[in-house]
């Protein structure tokens, strides 16, 4: 994604306001207030359903070759009605490659007003990180508390070169676990316009745990790319279901924050809500009719990333996640 940024904005998280227009909230009765907590589910429909309808209109308006900016333009703003409340949604540019889309619902009862606002990101307009200027990388290990063992390498993109050409992955970590803080660095120095492709590579048995001269991908259980490439369309790439790639700044340097989701048990509908979505309110499953685990939004980590659990029963992306550095081939220093 260049330098992309997945949206992380206070938005991000379903907010509800109440706005009481006459009397003192604090002494309204258990009735009043039932009607209250009634009123806020239906404003989480109406702005759920308002959300839908501005991606709903990104999607039919973007294109492989449109600028982030002219989809936000033509969409502008989406306003309708539904359950007796209204809606208003737009799509917020986040990066010169990514979208955020952002959905206000008003809806009254008894003497007041309940507004929900929700937030979430499309995953249809992620681009694979591109060094601007040549650089080397530094990767070290955020959390890394999967019982498998994974292999993380590098696949390089070069600009202007066909697939069959294209350099081979090279191995960044052997297969390990529980790796926390740890650092390597890929001391060949990047050319400008390289896209970056992240594949975690998953030793399910630990059977090559430490070894740098496992065979990719045939010593390995299952890999899972952060980007897939269009074999059709040489420069498209777009962001795969099992990784999440998010931009940052890491020390003084430009870099990305990569997660993976190592498990191979969830479907791409699964995969793709969570990401859209964040993880669910409620612990209720999926929700197969409406293929949504019903989350409404990603908590913020502080740092303007996603904050990321373990969540077990669903995909969390929290299995192996890395830092990436770019750094001056010419210097030590990140």
């Amino acid at each position: 994604m260049g330098k992309f940024s997945l949206l992380l904005s206070l938005s991000v998280v379903g907010a509800v306001t109440v706005l009481a227009f006459q009397g003192n909230q604090t002494s309204l009765d258990t009735r009043e207030r039932q009607s209250l907590r009634q009123g806020e589910v239906i404003a989480r429909q109406i702005a759920r359903t308002g959300y839908n309808s501005v991606l709903s209109e990104a999607h039919k308006t973007d294109e492989p070759d449109k600028e982030v900016g002219e989809v936000v333009s033509e969409v502008d703003t989406v306003q309708g009605e539904y359950e007796g409340g209204t809606y208003k949604a737009w799509l917020k540019k986040i990066s010169s490659s990514a979208y955020t889309a952002v959905s206000v619902s008003r809806f009254s009862v008894a003497d007041s007003t309940v507004e929900y606002r929700l937030g979430g990101y499309a995953n249809n307009k992620m681009d694979a990180p591109t060094v601007e200027v040549p650089s080397q990388l530094n990767v070290t290990f955020e959390q890394s508390m999967a019982g498998y063992c994974s292999a993380i390498y590098l696949k390089r993109v070069k600009p202007g070169t066909k697939p069959k050409d294209q350099p081979d992955p090279e191995m960044i970590f052997p297969p390990g676990n529980n790796r926390n803080g740890t650092s390597a660095s890929y001391d060949k120095t990047i050319e400008s316009g390289t896209r970056l492709n992240f594949i975690l590579a998953v030793d399910k048995n630990c059977s090559h745990e430490g070894s740098e001269s496992a065979n990719f991908p045939d010593d390995y259980d299952h890999t899972q790319f952060s980007f897939k490439q269009d074999v059709d369309k040489l420069n498209t790439m777009r962001e795969a279901p099992y990784g999440m790639v998010e931009e940052t700044t890491i020390g003084s340097s430009d870099g990305w924050r990569v997660s993976f989701e190592d498990q191979r048990v969830f479907s791409e509908a699964q995969l793709w809500d969570i990401k859209e979505n964040g993880y669910p309110r409620y612990d209720g499953g999926w929700d197969r009719w409406r293929k949504t685990y019903g989350g409404e939004g990603w908590e913020s980590n502080g740092e303007g990333l996603r904050h990321l659990e373990d969540y077990g029963s669903v995909p969390d992306f929290s299995d192996q996640v890395f830092d990436v550095a770019l750094t001056d081939p010419n210097s030590n220093s990140s």
